[in-house]
This record gives structure tokens, C-alpha cells and sequence, in this order.
């Protein structure tokens, strides 16, 4: 019998609540398994993330995927590190064949470099986006740290990997010049979503009562500066005379400042009623939201991917968004919804535009997003780009 190659991947969390690396670490995991590879995931959960609903899936239960959580981070700030994780990669790392590393700027790329010599990719997931140079701060911190492990430890990998050729092309307006690091771009999405229409619809009309039969469009995502809420808001307020329908924000409430700030935007400019608050929504809840949403609105600054996007998509929901996110060009193409640039008066253009469609564009829009997920994002199509065709050569190579 042939034996399975084994791959190791590291993550600071799964909980949901951090954005989409979270969530499609669990879709692509799953791809790999179907192609013969055994899957184990290193992980640090909170206590509470661990007692949320989320962790009890099919998935983890059933042993599917093999999860190893070595417990609480120590926090320095934003950064992390785990002594725990440290030690017990240390004694298994012979294990697996190949380690990859998901996100930047956490000791988990430190440690990989340590301990696992060439043995490892880095998945990026958009945190070399230029968009944090914005923050004076922020970019002196990453500065430090960059010239200090980061890009040693991004060398030191077999290659980095992108979700696009637009996330490939920013790089180098991020630091000085990364063309001596390898990057490769991966098929990146995920699996069509299966579930019955009525009754996930339902449950989010019980929910929701007051959006039954009423026409809305949907932000899913974190309340984060990057992802533009405020331009949302005020592009809102800028057409709310010719603007009749609803905003459904939904996203985990941690009660941070730009939280409070898109939330006293509301009140400053009394959208409180066309305006809707809800905290994330998982699971059937998540996709009765997008089935009964008109559209997926995303006003970002600079997004790698956009899993709310590729969701929305794969339901034949349009999209409207900004060219900050990485995808924007496989929408404009297959023409699955409308694209701006980041500011109030373009989004509010393209709002409008929407608006204004018969039932006829709209029907040609949803027939356009699907296939523009089947095209682009659907990981139940095997690419040439594809993670596990990426590893196997990697394999060959060695």
C-alpha cells in the first residue's frame, strides 16, 4: 500500500471569529484528504473558543481532519507565542513531510524556520498587503520585525503562497524588493455549499422577522478598519433619498474602537433603521443570510481574497466591491457584480447602479456569479495550480 504524505499545518486559531483563513484552512484540508493525503492541523484555541458550537462538526468529531491544539498563546500585543506548540513540534516534526505555515508576523514562521529547515510553505493570506502602512505604527512595528525574522523566514521557506496574481503583484510595494522569495499562486475557494434552500432560509427569517420579503444587502465579515464599514455607511448616506433598501452588517462584536466608531457613524447620521447590526452567523444561519440577501457588499481597503465573496458568489448572489481586493478582476470579468474604487463616492455610484437593475440584469448577474465560482473558486475542480498538485511536484523536486 502506498504510503499517505503527511502534512502539517499551523494556524493560530480556527475559530471563525478570525477571518477567513479560519474557515477555508477546513475546505482545503478536506480537498487534500479526498486527493490522498492524510491532514493534521497544529492549533493554540482559547477557552472559549473551544466551548463555541463551532468546534463540534462532523469534521473534528470523526477524527476526519486531526486536530492538535497545544492550548492559550502567550500575547505580546498583536504577536503570539507558544511554548507548548514549540515543544511538541520539536519531538514530531519527522512525522510529516511538509509544514505550511498559515499567516505572518506570530512566532509560527519563527518556529518553523527553527525547526523545520526547508521543509515548509508560507501561506500569507494577504498580511503583506500595503494597506497597514496607513497606520505610521503599525508600519514601524512590521519594519522592525521584518528586517529582523520575517523575511528570513520567508527565504528560508520552499515558497510562499499567494491567492492571486494581484496578491503576487503587491508584494513588492509592501518592503523593498521580495523578488529573491519565491512565490507561487494556489487555486484558492471552496466547496460548493450543500443544504436545503427552505429550510436554512427559514431559520434566518426567524431570526431576522422584520427582513422577511424585504430587499437587502449583506456585509459578512470582522468589524475591521481594512474592511471599509465606514465607507459603507457614509456612501449610504450619501443616496439614502433614492436608496430604499436595507444593510444587513453581520460580524463578530468584540466591542473594539472602530466597532464603536461605524456604530456612532449610524447614530450621527440616523441610519439606525436601514442599518442593521447582527453578530456573526455561522453555519445555516450564515447562508439563509446570503440566500436571502439582493447582494454581498464589501467597501475594503485591501483584501488578499474575500471568502465572503466566493460564498456569496457560489449561491449566484452578485458582488459589489472595491479593485482593493485581490479577485476584483475575476468578478469584472465574468461580470458577477460591480466593482469601485475605495472611496464614499464610488461605492455609492456603483450602489445606485445596482439598484436601479430590472429583474432581467439581475438575472443575468446570478447566472454570471456562478460561473464565475465554478470558474475560479470551486476547489471540487482539480487545477494545475491546485495545493495538492503544488506539493507533489514540491516532492518530485526533492
Amino acid at each position: 500500500m502506498k504510503k499517505k504524505i503527511k502534512i502539517l499545518r499551523i494556524i493560530p486559531s480556527l475559530d471563525p471569529r478570525y477571518g477567513g483563513p479560519s474557515k477555508t484552512i477546513i475546505e482545503s484540508s478536506l480537498m487534500l484528504i479526498k486527493k490522498g493525503f492524510e491532514v493534521h492541523i497544529l492549533t493554540g484555541e482559547q477557552k472559549d473558543s473551544i466551548k463555541r458550537n463551532y468546534f463540534k462538526k462532523k469534521f473534528f468529531k470523526s477524527n476526519q481532519i486531526k486536530i492538535i491544539n497545544k492550548g492559550k498563546h502567550i500575547n505580546f500585543g498583536n504577536y503570539c507565542f507558544n511554548y507548548k506548540q514549540f515543544k511538541w513540534l520539536l519531538k514530531n516534526k519527522k512525522k510529516y513531510d511538509f509544514a505550511i505555515v498559515h499567516g505572518l508576523w506570530q512566532f509560527s514562521t519563527l518556529m518553523a524556520r527553527i525547526l523545520l529547515k526547508k521543509k515548509y510553505f508560507v501561506f500569507i493570506h494577504g498580511q503583506l498587503d500595503p494597506w497597514f502602512k496607513e497606520n505610521f505604527f503599525k508600519k514601524i512595528k512590521k519594519q522592525i520585525y521584518w528586517l529582523l525574522f520575517e523575511k528570513r523566514n520567508l527565504l528560508n521557506s520552499k515558497s510562499i503562497l499567494v491567492t492571486s496574481e494581484g496578491e503576487k503583484l503587491s508584494l513588492n510595494k509592501t518592503f523593498v524588493n521580495t523578488n529573491s522569495i519565491e512565490k507561487k499562486v494556489v487555486h484558492y475557494g471552496i466547496f460548493k455549499p450543500k443544504f436545503k434552500k427552505e429550510i436554512v432560509l427559514e431559520k434566518f427569517y426567524k431570526k431576522f422577522p422584520k427582513l422577511r420579503n424585504k430587499n437587502f444587502y449583506l456585509f459578512l465579515g470582522r468589524f475591521h478598519e481594512k474592511k471599509g464599514c465606514d465607507v459603507l455607511i457614509e456612501s449610504i448616506k450619501l443616496i439614502e433619498n433614492k436608496f430604499n433598501d436595507k444593510i444587513l452588517l453581520i460580524g463578530p462584536q468584540t466591542g473594539s474602537k472602530y466597532e464603536s466608531k461605524i456604530k456612532d457613524l449610524l447614530i450621527k447620521n440616523n441610519l439606525s433603521k436601514k442599518i442593521l447590526f447582527s453578530d456573526m452567523l455561522l453555519d445555516d444561519l450564515k447562508w439563509g443570510s446570503i440566500l436571502a440577501s439582493k447582494a454581498m457588499v464589501l467597501a475594503s481597503h485591501g483584501e488578499n481574497f474575500g471568502v465572503s465573496l466566493v460564498e456569496s458568489l457560489s449561491l449566484g448572489k452578485p458582488v459589489l466591491t472595491t479593485n482593493k481586493v485581490n479577485i476584483y478582476k475575476e468578478i469584472l470579468r465574468d461580470k458577477a457584480g460591480f466593482i469601485s474604487k475605495d472611496n464614499v463616492d464610488d461605492f455609492a455610484y456603483i450602489l445606485m447602479k445596482f439598484h436601479k437593475l430590472k429583474n432581467n440584469d439581475l438575472k443575468i448577474l446570478s447566472r454570471n456569479a456562478i460561473k464565475c465560482f465554478t470558474k475560479n473558486f470551486d476547489l471540487s475542480i482539480d487545477k494545475t495550480n491546485s495545493l495538492n498538485n503544488l506539493i507533489k511536484k514540491s516532492l518530485c523536486v526533492e
